[in-house]
């Protein structure tokens, strides 16, 4: 039996079948499309019919709606892809920030799946000789890192971490560049003589083509552990001091090209393009699919640009800020950031953040939800990181990479462009700057004590700052 062609709009009425969940509104939407071309994807009825029925079953309204509700109807991908994409189109009421999570899992999934390559092993890269394979002489002086020592009567107190580490490297280096003049027919004993040292300068910059100024640095490490271990002579101290002077010298002749790079800098960009391009950032979040990872993007990048202008964090700082122990939201909506500074282990606390930047990391928590959700957002991200919202931070140049996209710079340049507005507009100010920045110098500290309290001014020249950029 030859089955009667239906009309579209017969084929309609059995489409919206079981569809008494589904507000009017959104089957007004769908069936306009529908009368109009057939709908792509072909599931998207029955995945708004499953949407609006799980809902009504747990007693949310679509505005409520949570990630497990996306969890729970997304048995694979494709039918995750065509819910998102029919609430796009006909519900866009709908809020797809909690559907991310469950976006990002399935994403995941597919990669996990898909182009999978067979695993190479790695070849290590390293240069520097581990403590382990050091001359025994060498090995003798690494406790001393660790303590309190006196070189020529001056007391050394021990190294931080972070210092440590860094000697450390530079005689790992200094060992293998050992291996490297035997290898070439030099000889050389594990005394700290001035032959080693040369033949060190020679390693860095032939053989590792690292600038001079590193080298410099290298050598300065160098020396740091040869004096804590008693093994620099006076000769060797002095063929070392006349390297690195020479090399320093030598950088320097360099920073004409730098500072022409900086100069360009200022002459084509000021703290208001930053602020700017973050306005417009958010506008094209709000104009990108609602719950996308576009969307998500911009809003965090938006957020970058405004702290970076907002409080001329260092790049390292910026990415460990903790929503609840270095970012707060007070009950009246501010925000505010006090974070111990990784360099210099100083407090800085600058009171609220501008209007601006607190409505941006709103935006940035909410994801696209209705703004009456922020209060619960902010207690489920506390103790996440502010950047990703997560547990997991980004590495610690993601703020550079930003910048490098955007403008074509880095993050220390924004700092250099806060100082400029400083220095041009309020040079009484400065002292306040420089603890904004968080930078240590005694002599302004004492110069500006007398006008300026500590908190005070560093308030005080932030809010003028933002009455400057505006």
């Amino acid at each position: 039996m030859v089955r009667p062609i239906e009309t579209r709009e017969q084929r309609l009425a059995t489409l919206l079948e079981g569809f008494q969940h589904v507000p009017a509104v959104v089957q007004g939407r769908l069936s306009t499309a529908f009368l109009e071309a057939d709908l792509t994807p072909r599931g998207m009825p029955k995945a708004l019919k499953r949407f609006y029925a799980h809902l009504e079953a747990v007693g949310r309204t679509p505005e409520q709606v949570i990630a497990e509700d996306f969890e729970s109807l997304s048995s694979s991908r494709s039918a995750h892809r065509t819910l998102l994409t029919a609430l796009r189109k006909f519900a866009p009421e709908v809020p797809l920030a909690a559907a991310r999570s469950t976006s990002q899992r399935w994403d995941r999934w597919l990669n996990d799946r898909y182009n999978q390559k067979p695993k190479k092993l790695r070849k290590s890269t390293r240069v520097a000789l581990v403590p382990e394979d050091w001359h025994e002489v060498w090995q003798s002086v690494i406790p001393a890192l660790d303590r309190v020592v006196r070189v020529n009567g001056r007391r050394c107190r021990k190294l931080s971490p972070k210092t440590r580490n860094s000697v450390i490297q530079a005689v790992g280096m200094l060992a293998a560049a050992r291996i490297w003049a035997q290898e070439r027919g030099v000889d050389l004993d594990a005394s700290c003589s001035a032959e080693l040292f040369e033949a060190f300068t020679r390693f860095m910059l032939l053989e590792r083509e690292a600038s001079t100024r590193t080298a410099a640095d290298y050598l300065e490490r160098i020396r740091m552990f040869a004096a804590r271990g008693g093994l620099l002579t006076v000769p060797a101290n002095i063929a070392m001091s006349e390297l690195i002077g020479a090399l320093r010298d030598e950088a320097a002749e360099e920073e004409p090209t730098k500072r022409a790079k900086v100069r360009d800098f200022r002459s084509r960009f000021t703290l208001a393009d930053v602020l700017t391009r973050a306005l417009s950032l958010t506008v094209e979040a709000d104009m990108a699919p609602d719950g996308s990872a576009e969307a998500e993007r911009k809003r965090r990048i938006a957020l970058i640009l405004a702290l970076l202008v907002n409080t001329g964090d260092r790049q390292g700082d910026l990415s460990r800020l903790a929503i609840g122990e270095h970012v707060t939201r007070s009950e009246g909506g501010l925000w505010s950031i006090e974070v111990r500074q990784a360099k210099t282990g100083r407090m800085k606390d600058l009171g609220a953040l501008w209007p601006l930047t607190g409505a941006l990391i709103d935006a940035h928590v909410l994801g696209g939800r209705p703004k009456g959700q922020i209060e619960d957002q902010v207690r489920a991200v506390t103790s996440c990181n502010l950047l990703t919202l997560s547990s997991e931070p980004f590495h610690t140049y993601y703020s550079a990479q930003v910048l490098r996209e955007e403008f074509g710079i880095s993050g220390h340049l924004v700092r250099t462009l806060i100082t400029d507005l400083l220095r041009n507009e309020r040079p009484d100010a400065a002292w306040a700057a420089q603890e904004m920045l968080g930078h240590s110098n005694k002599w302004m500290q004492n110069a500006y004590r007398t006008e300026f309290r500590v908190t005070a001014s560093v308030k005080q020249w932030q809010a003028l700052l933002y009455r400057m950029t505006s």
